[in-house]
């Protein structure tokens, strides 16, 4: 029997179950689907129907299924809408999908190759299938043999047993039985190795045809490698040529950096314009708004000039009535001047106790000015019949304190109905009056008018002022930039008193100057002369007689109401102390100089120090209490010496200020150029603190003698001025001059400040060391 071997890959072409079979053992098979993958499509998961998979084991999963569907998709679009290629494309075209082909099918070729490896491989297989059939024929060989011996053993043995031939009968008949079915077996084993054999030759032509492509792959393989070097080689150029790419793109990086800043800051300068742009538009459209006001003012006060025009008559009309009660007030002041000059003749002649001039705006009797002084009742009463008078006592009086260096109140009396007048220094300056709605319901706001009756019109259009102190204020501002009249005395005490004492002790004695028989109780009962000198205390205008009938009161006299004991606190800073001696006393010769008393007329019991004649300081006693121990102040060239009344006598003081004069250095003349050479610094610190001092309230506004409160007002206006410009020595004297108390109160900030500005200018003039700058 002859078994023919057939390589099982030749036989896998033609035989679907052989190609099955050998699917089934892992030889050969379908690639993935996958784009580029050469793996092997993944086995069908055991006990799942249905087709097997078309990828492998990597690929077989939702994602990669979808990509590849997508990539098939894409190709099938690209190839029909790709146009029809020319021939000479179409060959090239041709060739790059042969090559890509080619470098496809060799990872699969390789496959196959194996494949066919192992086929050979199972080729022994085969022969141990023939060594099978023949030991199964040998065995039935040997069976039939041994039945032969078996059937000649029989037929000798035949007379033996016949049961036993029969027996022996079957077997053979069985053993021949089992031969042909084993004969059978063989030839359908050898049919099978036959047709092995056939598979195998068909495999081996396969794998020869297979061995050619091979070769072909491997020829084109080692083609593209040359190619691949000499793209190699273009790569490792181009790589060369991005290096330097790269180089120059590091340097416009830099570049970029630099021309980046240089566009910040000019975007920074571009904003800066447009700040500027949008400042100036905004000034612009806050100039066309300005000038649009101006006109709608323009027109507006156009329109008032027509209502001034129109009620020029009607003024002219109430300024001839308030002339006619002028004079009419003028004559009844005359005849209660006489009255009231006859009665303090016949006081003084009783030497009962002193009085003063009475009436509203008489003044004080000792300094009152021209009008009192030299005791004709017929020319001297026009300039208090406008501020003071009138017998009548005010209903009301309201103090609006110091502006511009002058008193303020409002007073209204009985014949005033609902009226105010606004008195300056006790002068009157102007007036308001509440203004009704024509039924006289509602109050539509206040009305001022000045001392010539002239109305003041509130600003914004408006026709009447909100209240009361808008009215007033309209009032006071209007005075302040007219000159005041004929100056009134006041007593020094008072004025050397706080803004906040001076304000206590005016509102303290309102009570009593409108104490009335309806009003006032145990205050109505004092003297008149009393209540007259708290009515001119309450306008800001006591004299010295009016400041000493004050503190003459006691708790006696006053009583033990709420009023009189605000009273009496108000007045313990103003009560006098004992005066000793009242005339002139020699204190001898010191330092060369011969140094005098005499008695100060605008201070009960203080004394002025003269050496040689010219008055270097003052002495004057100061008693808080009239149970208090009196104690003197001592004041050299208007600066204090000590804080208060520090002195135990009168020598003592004086000696103070005869020791304050001996250290004294005196300025250059007032016109020495020295004051010309004070350098730029020192007038540049002397303008910032000068710009920064108000003059029109506290201690500047209420110093005494008017004079010396005029030149300092005027030095400090001039060195305000200018911080390059040069002061004269006029006022630059009187400035160095100045008390420490005179520039303001001893908690002002800008006074210190000017007073240590003008103590360095001080310094640099006594030691010479100003230049010309």
């Amino acid at each position: 029997m002859t078994t023919t071997t057939t390589r099982p890959g030749l036989a896998a072409t033609d035989d679907p179950w052989m190609a099955r079979k050998m699917m089934e053992a892992g030889f050969g098979g379908a690639d993935c689907d996958f784009p580029d993958c050469t793996n092997g499509r993944a086995p069908r998961t055991k006990g799942k129907p249905g087709p097997p998979p078309k990828f492998c084991v990597q690929h077989n999963n939702p994602r990669d299924r979808q990509l590849a569907y997508r990539a098939r998709k894409a190709l099938e679009k690209e190839r029909a809408a790709a146009p029809e290629p020319v021939p000479v494309q179409q060959a090239v075209a041709q060739g790059a999908r042969e090559q890509q082909v080619l470098t496809t099918l060799l990872p699969r070729v390789l496959t196959a190759l194996e494949a066919v490896h192992q086929g050979q491989q199972a080729g022994a297989d085969t022969a141990a299938v023939a060594a099978h059939i023949a030991e199964v024929n040998s065995a039935a060989d040997e069976r039939v043999r041994q039945a032969e011996e078996q059937r000649e053993e029989a037929a000798r043995d035949a007379g033996q047993a016949r049961e036993e031939a029969a027996r022996s009968e079957q077997a053979a008949a069985d053993a021949h039985a089992e031969q042909q079915a084993a004969q059978m077996e063989a030839a359908t084993a050898l049919r099978e190795a036959a047709d092995a054999d056939a598979r195998a030759t068909a495999a081996g032509v396969a794998l020869d045809a297979l061995s050619d492509t091979h070769r072909q792959l491997r020829d084109e393989h080692h083609e593209l490698g040359g190619k691949h070097e000499e793209l190699s080689g273009r790569h490792q150029k181009l790589e060369r040529t991005h290096a330097a790419l790269a180089s120059e793109h590091g340097t416009l990086r830099t570049e970029h950096g630099r021309l980046q800043g240089e566009a910040q800051a000019l975007r920074e300068r571009v904003k800066e314009l447009s700040g500027e742009k949008a400042r100036i538009e905004e000034s612009q459209r806050s100039t066309a708004a300005d000038l649009a006001r101006v006109q709608s003012e323009n027109t507006g006060l156009a329109a008032r000039l027509g209502e001034l025009g129109t009620h020029r008559e009607e003024l002219r009309e109430t300024i001839g009535r308030l002339n006619s009660r002028l004079d009419e007030d003028r004559v009844r002041h005359r005849r209660e001047m006489a009255a009231l000059r006859a009665q303090l003749d016949a006081a003084r002649r009783a030497e009962v106790e002193p009085t003063s001039a009475a009436g509203h705006g008489a003044g004080p009797a000792p300094a009152a000015g021209p009008e009192s002084g030299d005791g004709d009742g017929d020319g001297d009463g026009d300039e208090d019949t406008e501020s003071l008078g009138n017998r009548e006592v005010p209903v009301a009086i309201v103090d609006l304190g110091m502006h511009g260096g002058a008193g303020w109140t409002l007073v209204r009396y009985e014949d005033d109905h609902s009226g105010w007048r606004v008195l300056r220094d006790g002068e009157i300056a102007g007036s308001i009056q509440p203004e009704h709605s024509l039924h006289g319901t509602s109050l539509l706001g206040w009305s001022a008018r000045t001392s010539h009756a002239m109305p003041l019109r509130p600003t914004h259009g408006q026709r009447h002022f909100a209240n009361r102190e808008q009215a007033a204020g309209a009032v006071v501002r209007d005075g302040l930039r007219r000159p005041s009249g004929t100056a009134t005395a006041v007593a020094a005490s008072f004025t050397a008193l706080g803004e906040p004492e001076q304000n206590a002790l005016v509102a303290a004695v309102v009570p009593l100057a409108t104490a009335t028989l309806e009003r006032g109780g145990r205050l109505v009962r004092l003297p008149q002369a009393v209540r007259d000198a708290a009515l001119r205390t309450a306008l800001r205008v006591p004299g010295e007689q009016d400041i000493q009938q004050l503190t003459a009161l006691d708790a006696v006299e006053l009583g033990r109401s709420k009023d009189s004991r605000q009273l009496l606190r108000a007045l313990q800073g103003l009560a006098p102390a004992d005066a000793g001696e009242t005339g002139p006393v020699d204190l001898g010769t010191f330092g060369g100089l011969a140094w005098r008393l005499e008695p100060d007329l605008a201070y009960r019991g203080g004394y002025r120090v003269l050496a040689d004649g010219t008055e270097v300081g003052a002495v004057a006693p100061v008693r808080r209490r009239k149970s208090d121990i009196v104690r003197w102040t001592a004041e050299h060239r208007r600066r204090p010496l000590g804080r208060g009344p520090s002195h135990s006598g009168r020598n003592t003081a004086a000696h103070a200020v005869i020791a304050a004069e001996g250290a004294w250095v005196p300025l250059p003349d007032l016109d020495d150029e020295t004051y010309l050479r004070i350098p730029a610094g020192l007038r540049s610190n002397l303008f910032g603190a000068a710009s920064r001092i108000d003059l029109r309230r506290g201690r500047l506004a209420q110093i005494q003698p008017g004079a010396y409160r005029q030149e300092l007002h005027a030095a400090l206006i001039q060195a305000g001025r200018s911080a390059t410009g040069r002061i004269r020595g006029q006022h630059l004297a009187v400035l160095l001059d100045a008390a420490r108390e005179d520039l303001g109160a001893a908690g002002s900030a800008p006074a210190q400040r000017l007073y240590e500005a003008l103590q360095q200018i001080r310094v640099t003039l006594l030691s010479g060391e100003g230049s010309i700058t």
